[in-house]
């Protein structure tokens, strides 16, 4: 199969329309996962009885079977490309969702949503598309995985107000089934466009002519200790930066689900309406959405640690303020303090992204990737359960928020101790350099 010679053009390079279907995918999978969860938090527990911890419980279920499921998919994505996995997981979380509108025992609840729904999105969702990103960029790096990550902010801007007015107008159910139909008209036309790498079409990176490639080859070797180095899975387990990037976003984002799930019902215990909580909550996602290029700009430029640092340390002092803020009953502080913290979790898939790319190169991104993703069972896995069991014993989300806040603080120092590694045939330990030279050569 061979790309019409108009995609070959520099202007059009293909690597973008691979980018919009990244941002649709995550748009559907996060949207799906995490942002419509928190409005059917209080309805469903409601109306069949279930508690808060109960409820939540169904993400842990969810990030057991991401885990497993993605150790897998990494070396498919390598080895088959992304758009059959695509496909079959647009089918596959569809059906989920249409079958999570039946549920009425829990077993039911965490099988179709846990298990099923969560298997649709792992063929579907971030690791399937960034790691494709990543083999089609390398200059524009960056810009590329930072605009398609706009998917997963773009959900909590259109996906959570919009299951509020369903569920307002349908009930619960009905929001269910439209979802699944949703999934399905986004996600199976957009799986025929992906592609597996550029020089399977005779592409380079970037769009770049062969002899663009030679060149910002050539001065990525010249600027820096880390250029375009192809680690194997085997190598990149052997340096201590990769088990300190897993430990720093590990750590770091054991919140982010918890609070993207709780944070509905956390507005709505402070006398907010369900849908004023909506549109609260939807205002750290307009800012996530909207600061995406900046830190795809930035990412082009300046290391991806330190912007991960420093995003960590944003979103604990975000987390801080919307304690404060919630207890004072006025929109606008608690509005700028869910903006703060949606600027600071803004930058986390692109940089984190980014950071494996950077690292350990394009050709077995998949498979390095997929090291990642027991450890993220250990780190994901408690967030969402812990903040329903604390709230379900005391009645309150304070201490959870607190202990998010101090994660993410443990997370900034992990990440600054992450130097990017040598490559393999340099056995003298981690390298010095704290740059990347991505914006050298513009194609």
């Amino acid at each position: 199969m061979t790309i019409p010679e108009r995609l070959r053009h520099p202007v059009k390079f293909y690597g973008w329309y691979i980018v919009a279907v990244a941002l649709v995918a995550q748009f559907v999978a996060v949207g799906t996962q995490t942002y419509a969860s928190t409005v059917f938090l209080k309805p469903m527990t409601q109306d069949l009885g279930w508690t808060r911890s109960q409820f939540s419980a169904v993400q842990t279920v969810s990030t057991v079977v991401m885990g497993v499921v993605g150790f897998v998919i990494g070396a498919l994505i390598d080895r088959r490309g992304p758009r059959r996995l695509m496909l079959i997981g647009g089918v596959v979380c569809g059906a989920a969702l249409i079958a999570t509108s039946r549920v009425e025992d829990l077993w039911q609840f965490y099988l179709a949503r846990g298990v099923a729904q969560t298997i649709g999105n792992a063929l579907l969702g971030s690791l399937v598309v960034n790691v494709t990103l990543s083999k089609w960029f390398i200059a524009r790096r960056g810009m590329a995985v930072a605009i398609a990550s706009s998917g997963v902010s773009l959900g909590g801007v259109l996906m959570t107000p919009l299951v509020s007015a369903i569920i307002d107008q349908w009930g619960w159910r009905d929001a269910w089934v439209a979802l699944g139909v949703m999934v399905w008209v986004l996600v199976l036309p957009s799986a025929m466009i992906m592609r597996r790498a550029p020089e399977d079409y005779g592409l380079h990176p970037d769009g770049m002519t062969p002899e663009q490639a030679l060149t910002f080859s050539q001065a990525k070797r010249r600027l820096s200790s880390v250029s375009e180095v192809q680690w194997t899975r085997h190598e990149a387990v052997r340096t201590k930066t990769i088990w300190l990037i897993i430990a720093a976003y590990g750590i770091a984002n054991i919140g982010i689900g918890a609070m993207l799930l709780h944070m509905v019902p956390f507005l709505t215990d402070h006398g907010w309406t369900r849908s004023e909580a909506a549109l609260l909550y939807s205002i750290q996602a307009w800012v996530a959405l909207l600061s995406k290029p900046a830190w795809g700009v930035l990412m082009d430029r300046f290391h991806p640690r330190f912007l991960s640092a420093f995003g960590f340390v944003v979103a604990a002092i975000g987390v801080l303020a919307i304690l404060a803020a919630a207890h004072s009953g006025s929109w606008i502080p608690l509005a700028a303090a869910l903006a703060l913290w949606g600027l600071g979790i803004g930058g986390s898939i692109p940089l984190q992204e980014t950071v494996w790319a950077n690292y350990f190169g394009r050709q077995h991104l998949g498979s390095i990737r997929s090291i990642a993703m027991p450890f993220s069972i250990i780190f994901g896995a408690g967030g969402p359960l812990l903040a329903g069991l604390l709230y379900d014993g005391s009645g309150s989300y304070t201490l959870a928020f607190i202990l998010f806040a101090a994660f993410w603080l443990i997370g900034f120092v992990l990440i600054l101790l992450a130097r990017p590694p040598r490559p393999p045939s340099e056995p003298n330990g981690d390298a010095p350099t704290d740059r990347f030279p991505t914006a050298t050569i513009r194609p």
